[in-house]
């Protein structure tokens, strides 16, 4: 049975793809994608190993069942400390992603003559 939605491609479509191809295999570009990659996967990292030691180190270790301060155990500084660590975290992307847009923003810039837009 046929499907009822048929897609049409048009040159200029294949043509702009084309076109795209040749701007991420540019330096800039290259250059880019590590900058972000050089960010993102350290930080991703340690926000997995930052989360997930709150639980293992909860059930089977000794270490967080001590009293901190004001009858609070370590426990709860560590799963408080998440919060503040995801505020940080976000607060750090935002600025360091507003460098990568601006980043992308001059790329595209300088090959819109070649993209045709």
């Amino acid at each position: 049975m046929e499907s009822p939605v048929k897609t049409r491609h048009t040159p200029a479509s294949h043509d702009s793809g084309n076109k795209y191809r040749h701007l991420i295999e540019t330096e800039e570009f290259k250059e880019l994608i590590q900058k972000k990659k050089a960010f993102i996967v350290p930080v991703t990292l340690f926000f997995l190993a930052f989360y997930f030691v709150l639980p293992i180190l909860a059930a089977y270790t000794q270490v967080l069942k001590g009293e901190a301060f004001f009858h609070i155990t370590w426990a709860w500084v560590y799963a408080l400390l998440q919060f503040a660590v995801v505020w940080i975290g976000g607060i750090v992307y935002i600025k360091k992603s507003a460098k990568y847009d601006k980043m992308a923003k001059n790329i595209l810039n300088k090959y819109q003559k070649e993209l045709g837009e």
